[in-house]
């Protein structure tokens, strides 16, 4: 009887399979991963953005309150409506108005945010995705958990704002089958 050595052609076949099988599993991962990462940061960044509007807002106070100090013991009421949302919360800002130099009010500041938002998050010139920005005083969140806007009975200081961006596949909302995702926060002036 004759032995022979190496291998058959049958196992270098199968041995290919196998080979080729785990690296392409191995390749769609490491695309999910991608994906993940992507929506990680953009998430990331509506959080840092919506930080950003918080801050110019307080220091613009004045213009969102009703009654404000010296007149009053503190800041009370926020206004229905002002240059950053109107009473349905939608955003009155618009990127083209962001001076070039040194902004000085609260709607360029507010307007300079919103460029920065169009350069940071993807599909913000869209406008279903700018439909669903919202900034409203407003105390409790609807069923799908977008800010409710309280109205012009409001008498507190609670504010809410919702931040909008595309998704490259529908992995967003409640049932991850949209592709525009959110970010609300909610907060005390």
């Amino acid at each position: 009887m004759k032995t022979t050595k190496g291998f058959s052609l049958i196992e270098v076949l199968v041995t290919l399979l196998l080979t080729s099988v785990g690296i392409l599993g191995m390749v769609a991962l490491q695309g999910r991963a991608i994906n993940y990462t992507t929506e990680a940061v953009h998430r990331d960044s509506a959080v840092s953005l919506s930080n950003e509007l918080i801050e110019i807002m307080r220091s613009y106070r004045d213009d969102l309150y009703s009654k404000t100090p010296p007149l009053e013991y503190s800041y009370t009421e926020l206004k229905p409506t002002s240059v950053v949302y109107n009473a349905s919360g939608a955003l009155q800002l618009n990127q083209a108005n962001c001076p070039s130099s040194l902004p000085q009010t609260l709607q360029e500041q507010a307007n300079c945010w919103m460029r920065k938002v169009e350069s940071v998050l993807p599909g913000t010139t869209d406008a279903d995705v700018r439909a669903q920005f919202k900034v409203c005083p407003s105390f409790k969140l609807g069923g799908n958990g977008a800010p409710e806007c309280a109205g012009n009975a409001y008498q507190g200081s609670s504010l809410a704002i919702q931040v909008a961006w595309r998704s490259r596949e529908a992995v967003c909302g409640p049932n991850q089958t949209s592709d525009i995702c959110t970010f609300v926060t909610r907060v005390e002036l």
